[in-house]
């Protein structure tokens, strides 16, 4: 086997989870399966497009051998009540010591449950509710912490692998449940650009700027510490760069495409210590909860669109100590070669263009949609989604504290 593999705690003080990057992504899952874990009866779920559409799955059969016990293929997105409570059942009469997934965040959000549901014998809907979720009342209610070590292998830049928090959809009201801790978070998370490079480019590219969303908001907030201030810098970098290159890649060397797919999943690895740490998101994250489902816009778009005009929103209103911390996020934009060259080819002065400008260019760059217009929400939608927005307690954390609706229909404008 390959001595290749880095290891590292996610979190400084927290031992799980780990990641591993390096090795083929089904060598290190039945080396930390056999040496870490001991584990002897594994279940699998892994994604339908990728067992459909690759080899990947059959690979991590093969190389999961005797100890592979069951594969489970697709979940319906959004992680439906129905679906966990099926292979709960069969988890718990399988006698499964290990969930090892192979996909999205809708399959790492099912096993975070499946393993707290497990922990806590689990058989009903009704069970499922008795534990621990947010709300007024539930967030407290006793349970037992989960048990079953769980090995994610991601596919996209949606981050939920690194949380304590998992959501599920009431497969009959359709409402989302968010269940926390004493949930826990997967044991190991293995990266792999090779397999990232499965998902479609304009998919990726969106939940990469998603992330990039979470660095500026980071950043801009007057509530982070110096310590995530580093490490979302960090995250800043790998994923501007990562993101740039995989679309200038695409097509061109498998090998410099999966590169850069690997530095983006770093760079979300590096930019979860904000939620570690509770740093909270601002409005662009907040407008964006609403513009999705009103727009029917997904969450990566909403990025691109709104942080832009967000960013501009805070530079004028906010005071000195926002555009300090605006001023080191700039600075870092231009520091990155592959950014400096799109910024200097779209004709961007370092002296005069603001953070909005920025990200803006990078967006454009990626090929990706900017404006509301273009996702088909028009000014005859602004108001619905400004009183909705006002209902986001991201509003009132952002590092200019947004409260009425002039305000929101202000970034809104900005962005038409």
């Amino acid at each position: 086997m390959s001595s290749q593999e880095t290891l590292v705690q996610a979190f400084p003080d927290k031992p799980t989870p780990r990641v591993s990057y390096g090795n083929p992504f089904a060598d290190s899952c039945i080396k930390h399966i056999n040496e870490t874990f001991k584990a002897s009866r594994v279940y699998l779920i892994a994604s339908f497009s990728l067992t459909k559409n690759t080899s990947y799955t059959s690979s991590l059969q093969a190389a999961l051998g005797s100890k592979l016990v069951k594969t489970c293929v697709g979940m319906t997105p959004h992680t439906l009540m129905s679906e966990v409570l099926e292979i709960v059942d069969d988890c718990r009469n399988l006698e499964i010591d290990c969930i090892v997934t192979l996909g999205g965040g809708s399959l790492s959000d099912g096993a975070k449950i499946i393993s707290f549901a497990l922990a806590n014998n689990v058989h009903t809907k009704e069970d499922l509710y008795k534990l621990p979720h947010i709300g007024p009342t539930t967030l407290n209610l006793p349970a037992k912490p989960s048990r079953i070590p769980i090995i994610c292998i991601p596919t996209t830049l949606s981050g939920g692998e690194y949380s304590v928090y998992a959501g599920v959809t009431n497969h009959l009201t359709h409402e989302k449940i968010q269940f926390s801790p004493p949930l826990a978070s997967p044991s190991l998370i293995i990266l792999s650009g090779e397999i990232a490079c499965s998902t479609p480019l304009e998919i990726w590219l969106q939940s990469g700027m998603r992330g990039v969303d979470h660095c500026v908001e980071t950043l801009s907030s007057l509530k982070s510490t110096k310590e995530v201030d580093q490490s979302v810098l960090k995250s800043l970098k790998c994923l501007i760069s990562g993101l740039l290159l995989s679309k200038s890649n695409a097509g061109r060397s498998q090998e410099e495409e999966a590169s850069a797919r690997l530095d983006c999943q770093l760079g979300i690895m590096y930019a979860m210590l904000f939620l570690h740490r509770g740093v909270d998101c601002g409005a662009s994250h907040g407008i964006g909860h609403m513009l999705g489902p009103i727009g029917k816009v997904n969450h990566g778009q909403t990025s691109c669109i709104l942080l832009p005009a967000v960013c501009k929103f805070n530079a004028i209103h906010g005071g000195v100590e926002i555009l300090e911390r605006q001023k080191v996020i700039r600075d870092t934009l231009w520091g990155i070669p592959e950014a400096r060259f799109v910024f200097e080819k779209r004709g961007l002065i370092e002296e005069g263009a603001d953070l909005g400008d920025l990200i803006d260019a990078v967006v454009g760059e990626l090929g990706l949609k900017r404006t509301l217009h273009e996702v088909g929400v028009g000014p005859e939608m602004f108001e619905k989604l400004a009183e909705a927005s006002l209902r986001d307690p991201f509003l009132r954390t952002n590092c200019v504290p947004i409260h009425n609706k002039e305000e929101l229909l202000e970034v809104l404008g900005m962005c038409a």
